[in-house]
């Protein structure tokens, strides 16, 4: 199924190549997918350093840790995009990095991880769409017992305890 997006890519980014030769000429077309790069690595450098010290303040409780870990997410997935041989990748990913689009993508990630966990939860049978689906139901009734006590109550000594630790 991933297949063809992967072409789909390909011929993206293939004729935006082409486009630019065709319009620019070989040398400025990979001049400028060159630069781009650059662009990108050096704003993955920058918004790296301050992502990874707003998660490192989210580690020691100073702050609230959902942007963090989100910003880090998207730092992640812009770095793979960077990577990625092509100028259409690199703008994205460079774009991705940018702190308003970040802040955009927080609830569009917070979304497809709740997906994603309830997706594996259901595949391992623990939760679904109705809510527990594997389990016993046993009926029974609560019989509240005058008879039993507090611990701290006078007749604790007479009742049985577990070990500690039990």
């Amino acid at each position: 199924m991933r297949f063809p997006y992967f072409l789909v890519y390909l011929v993206i980014e293939i004729a935006v190549f082409v486009a630019m030769v065709m319009t620019l000429g070989f040398a400025w077309a990979v001049l400028i997918t060159l630069l781009a790069s650059f662009v990108g690595f050096v704003i993955l450098r920058w918004q790296g350093r301050k992502v990874f010290g707003e998660l490192r303040r989210a580690s020691r409780n100073e702050v609230d840790a959902r942007a963090p870990l989100a910003d880090t997410a998207v730092v992640g997935a812009s770095s793979i995009l960077l990577i990625a041989p092509g100028l259409v990748s690199t703008v994205v990913g460079t774009i991705a990095l940018l702190p308003p689009t970040r802040r955009a993508l927080r609830p569009v990630l917070a979304a497809v991880g709740a997906r994603t966990m309830m997706s594996a939860m259901d595949r391992a049978g623990a939760y679904g769409q109705a809510g527990v689906r594997r389990g016993t139901v046993i009926d029974g009734t609560v019989v509240d017992d005058p008879t039993y006590s507090t611990p701290n109550s006078s007749t604790s000594a007479e009742q049985p305890q577990l070990p500690r630790g039990h």
